[in-house]
């Protein structure tokens, strides 16, 4: 599994579409800079980062996170590389395996890129109140946040790789998913909806009033890891993936007589 994971990174080099990633994550703290300096009022570490933290499971990680880990998988179909990947003694399902877990160790380098535009922006900007106990915490809150939203979207990712592009329906679903994150926050459902079940987690205040329950986001993302494994061990074998259909084989020989 180790050496799968390390020829995905390897991969990685020529995958473009990291740089929608980290536009997407600098796009979510510049975008938090005028929400928590809105009206001209001094802008306050605490609730700075508390905004990176409201946009990125909202706007961004749903999505990005989606879009990201869908492209990786389906490169395997666009290069006709599967059928390469036959001849190697890998199941289809363990190589499935090693990119979703190589797709969760992405998303934490970009939520650590965030918690960097956070600290650069805070300097730039000036922010009021930035002192070494607010920047630890907004660290492995940005960051365990971001791990629970990946957790969230892993069954969206694993059901829409089964077909070639079928991702892209994952994506849209991934930013609707994620954008009613915004009605669901701070209300009672914060911990049974997997995208913000982990505000609960990881103690986010953002608003200062809402109790979470902690066991309960747990167990809601614990459900998504699940469902995630029953995904991957329903997905077909190589020769079915594969496969030609038969309507399009029958259509194939149709046109050759």
């Amino acid at each position: 599994m180790g050496t799968l994971i390390i020829s995905e990174f390897i991969k990685l080099k020529r995958y473009n579409i990291l740089w929608i990633g980290v536009v997407a994550v600098f796009f979510s703290a510049m975008l938090a800079v005028f929400q928590s300096g809105n009206g001209g009022r001094s802008i306050i570490f605490e609730n700075f980062y508390n905004n990176i933290i409201w946009n990125n499971f909202s706007l961004v990680f749903p999505f990005m996170v989606v879009l990201i880990g869908g492209f990786i998988i389906n490169r395997e179909y666009t290069d006709r590389t599967l059928k390469t990947v036959l001849t190697v003694p890998v199941s289809f399902r363990k190589m499935l395996t090693g990119k979703l877990i190589a797709i969760g160790l992405i998303t934490i380098l970009f939520a650590v890129l965030s918690f960097v535009c956070t600290l650069l922006l805070g300097f730039v900007f000036q922010i009021k109140e930035m002192s070494i106990p607010l920047i630890v915490k907004s660290l492995y809150q940005i960051v365990g946040i971001g791990v629970c939203n990946y957790i969230a979207v892993l069954p969206i990712i694993a059901f829409f790789c089964r077909k070639q592009n079928g991702f892209f329906a994952g994506v849209g679903l991934a930013f609707v998913y994620g954008f009613c994150g915004i009605f669901v926050a701070g209300r009672g459902l914060t911990d049974f909806y997997p995208v913000t079940a982990g505000l609960g987690i990881w103690g986010y205040t953002g608003q200062g009033t809402v109790s979470y329950n902690a066991a309960i986001g747990g167990l809601t993302l614990l459900v998504m890891l699940i469902v995630t494994a029953v995904f991957v061990q329903r997905t077909l074998d190589y020769d079915n993936i594969t496969a030609v259909p038969k309507k399009k084989m029958k259509s194939n020989n149709f046109k050759r007589k």
